[in-house]
């Protein structure tokens, strides 16, 4: 139960976290700043309505991410440590979210009161600021603030950036001919789930990688070519033999570590490769045979598209995909924020098929949105 206070409106609750070195559950805290945030000219102070909880938020606060003294450089807390009462509070987790305008600050031209916006939050916010996505109120230049497309639902535009936009940006400069073979790893994912439909319509055969057989049926039922489960079959042998020995054109490795290795080793000669997750770490794992047949493995930047030129026509062909469910995004569950631990542990459900979101006020018929 949280305290009460004096005058609720002022309150922004957060999720903090307030050590390093440990599981979210217990490194984190929910708490509740003394004062929501002002807009400062420029800028406008966004009520965040929904927020998706990514594997990647996970992994930002197991490897400390967001210690000050990691390689990135102190973290300021600008926004959290406005008052010598909020000094202790520690950095505001979370990637990404949506919400409507709050308040507007001085110089504002684009952007009104009520407006369905999405932030972007990562890279100058969250890092070096602390200021992330699971916290009711955050402050963002008008410059960082993209309107919500019409049509797509808070569930959507809460993840339409590090994760739409990033299954679509990925596979796109893959650059894959129509009929060749795309490998990738965690295929039971949102983004793996993702990238099997997208993959189907533009005509790219997939195999995916898996740890759980009893999976296969369900993701060749969604437009999945072959599906391996890497725990008990020989994934190499398998992709030569269907492949017919060629191996694929391509491939994308979300869970790093050993796993990378095998990845590598199905890449055709001078294929590409890309890391688009840490699931099991930043570490991977390469053989040197692999590289000498000219294989690239390069970390794949969700910047390259949401911080680029071709920012806005990736957000509209992404947006015209959901519409014409192309893509589907499936949810899987909906918590509000003083449920955090609950959803984390839902995040980590081995059973889990979809998103879980923080907060949503507008639910899901039957766990696959309708636009």
């Amino acid at each position: 139960m949280l305290p009460a206070v004096a005058n609720e409106s002022e309150v922004n609750r957060a999720i903090v976290q307030q050590s390093f070195g440990g599981e979210a559950v217990d490194v984190l805290q929910l708490v509740l700043k003394k004062k929501k945030p002002k807009a400062s000219p420029g800028h406008v102070v966004v009520r965040l309505t929904c927020r998706n909880v990514m594997p990647y938020d996970f992994t930002l606060i197991r490897d400390c991410h967001l210690e000050p003294t990691k390689e990135h450089g102190p973290i300021e807390f600008e926004s959290v440590r406005r008052s010598d009462e909020d000094r202790d509070l520690g950095p505001v987790v979370g990637l990404e979210a949506c919400g409507v305008v709050h308040e507007v600050g001085a110089g504002v031209t684009k952007l009104k009161l009520g407006q369905r916006v999405i932030p972007n939050l990562l890279w100058k916010y969250l890092f070096p600021k602390g200021e992330g996505a699971w916290q009711d109120y955050v402050e963002v230049a008008e410059d960082d603030i993209i309107p919500c497309p019409d049509g797509i639902s808070d569930a959507i535009a809460s993840q339409l950036l590090l994760n739409e936009c990033a299954f679509y940006g990925a596979l796109l400069d893959l650059k894959i001919p129509k009929g060749q073979w795309l490998l990738q790893t965690a295929a039971n994912s949102n983004f793996g789930r993702q990238v099997i439909q997208l993959a189907k319509h533009w005509g790219i055969k997939t195999i995916n990688l898996i740890r759980r057989g009893e999976l296969a049926d369900d993701l060749k039922a969604l437009g999945a070519d072959e599906v391996i489960n890497y725990t008990t079959e020989d994934v190499v042998e398998k992709v030569k033999k269907i492949t017919g020995g060629k191996r694929v054109y391509a491939a994308m490795d979300a869970v790093t570590g050993t796993l990378t290795k095998t990845v590598a080793a199905c890449v055709q000669n001078e294929g590409q490769l890309f890391i688009v997750g840490e699931i099991s770490g930043s570490d991977v794992l390469i053989s040197t045979e692999d590289l000498i047949r000219g294989v690239s493995v390069s970390y794949w930047k969700v910047e390259s598209v949401i911080m680029a030129e071709r920012r806005d026509q990736v957000i509209k062909d992404v947006v015209r995909l959901l519409e014409d469910k192309v893509v589907i995004p499936i949810f899987w569950k909906n918590f509000e924020l003083t449920q955090f631990k609950e959803a984390f542990k839902e995040v980590q459900n081995p059973k889990r098929c979809g998103r879980v979101l923080l907060r949503i006020q507008r639910w899901i018929h039957g766990g696959i949105l309708s636009l």
